[in-house]
């Protein structure tokens, strides 16, 4: 422990900007502590991907359903559900967060712990 006259070091959570395509889903997977798993339907010619966001106790604090070819992300947390289009890109904060980004500034995150914000 440093001594009280010595400030300690700032905590950096390093944040990672990918595209949303299917490349950027185990990456997801990871910032939130998530398993990735293939969703029980799909769209024609593509793949849809699911992550269960783990809370309190191991049980699921919330659940992604990631549609990368259509830019939709739907976020399922409580008795909230989020459905977010024309995502673009997202941010992947240290293992914090992921936050979901379309090109009008608006965002959709998703923290550990399956905490749920939309900016729009």
């Amino acid at each position: 422990m440093p001594p009280d006259d010595v400030p300690s070091a700032p905590i950096r959570h390093p944040i990672r900007q990918v595209p949303y395509d299917a490349q950027c889903i185990p990456l997801i997977g990871e910032t939130l502590g998530g398993d990735v798993t293939l969703a029980p339907f799909r769209l024609p010619g593509a793949a849809v991907h699911q992550i269960l966001v783990p809370g309190s106790g191991g049980r699921p604090a919330a659940m992604l359903t990631l549609w990368p070819s259509i830019r939709r992300v739907d976020a399922v947390g409580g008795s909230a559900t989020v459905v977010f289009t024309d995502v673009t890109t997202v941010d992947l904060v240290g293992e914090i967060e992921a936050q979901f980004r379309r090109t009008t500034r608006e965002y959709l995150i998703v923290a550990r712990g399956g905490k749920i914000i939309v900016r729009a």
